[in-house]
């Protein structure tokens, strides 16, 4: 059996939650709902592996990049400032969609836009990102998968994430894939075969009650053998995580 090289998200209770970390070369998937802040852990971990040496990829597919920088930097994340000094890039399939120009380096656009031929443009940018950057491991994260249904259309969302899987032209740079999925948006067959493809599964769920917000973060699949399902009580901004544990008479 081949060995699987497990690393830090950068979170040490989401680690703990999985089960011990992420494997390289797999892909961690976050469900969210239209009112849980569960669509901030992928931009923490993100934050931290750019600290760590990482190239973060970010695919574009929500906002125009102006929204996207000021949301990332409520987190901590800077993108301006990474993607000047080489440490993250954006392909913004929003902005070549809707013909929104963002000037810097580090943001690539697919021209031309056309589904039909996205994923040889797609590679073709990655190329290129390759060429530039003398960083060894990519850490890409897709914003978001709902994003790219409403772009696409789910079933050929679907044949393309299954196309992206199946895919080489990242071998060898690879550290791990970050998926973004608000469930309010999409359909029940889409969010299915979105927990088959991945190998790390998490959802957020959120309640409202007369004097707070309650958030739970349901961890429902990892390919270590030290994980077990769970459901904790998740409080992001001091990423406190507190187990819920039955109550058997």
């Amino acid at each position: 059996m081949k060995y699987m090289q497990v690393v830090t998200s950068g979170l040490a209770n989401i680690d703990h939650a999985i089960g011990g970390g992420i494997v390289k070369n797999s892909s961690l998937l976050v469900i969210y709902d239209s009112f849980s802040l569960g669509w901030a852990l992928p931009f923490e971990i993100l934050k931290y592996q750019i600290s760590n040496g990482s190239l973060g990829v970010i695919i574009n597919y929500n906002l125009p990049i102006p929204r996207l920088i000021l949301r990332a930097k409520s987190l901590g994340l800077d993108i301006d400032r990474e993607g000047k000094e080489g440490n993250l890039v954006i392909i913004d399939v929003f902005g070549s969609k809707y013909d929104f120009y963002h000037p810097g380096d580090y943001v690539y656009r697919i021209e031309g836009f056309n589904p039909e031929t996205y994923i040889p443009k797609l590679e073709q940018i990655y190329r290129e990102i390759f060429r530039k950057t003398e960083k060894k491991e990519v850490v890409d994260f897709v914003f978001s998968l709902d994003g790219m249904a409403f772009e696409l259309g789910e079933e050929r969302s679907i044949k393309l994430i299954k196309r992206l899987l199946s895919n080489r032209i990242i071998n060898g740079h690879h550290l791990f894939s970050l998926y973004l999925l608000n469930r309010d948006r999409v359909s029940k067959g889409f969010l299915s075969w979105n927990i088959e493809f991945n190998d790390y599964v998490l959802e957020f769920s959120s309640r409202k009650e007369d004097y707070s917000i309650l958030e739970q973060m349901y961890v429902f699949k990892s390919p270590l053998s030290k994980f077990e399902p769970q459901v904790y009580q998740y409080e992001m901004k001091h990423q406190n995580l507190m187990p819920f544990t039955s109550h058997r008479s």
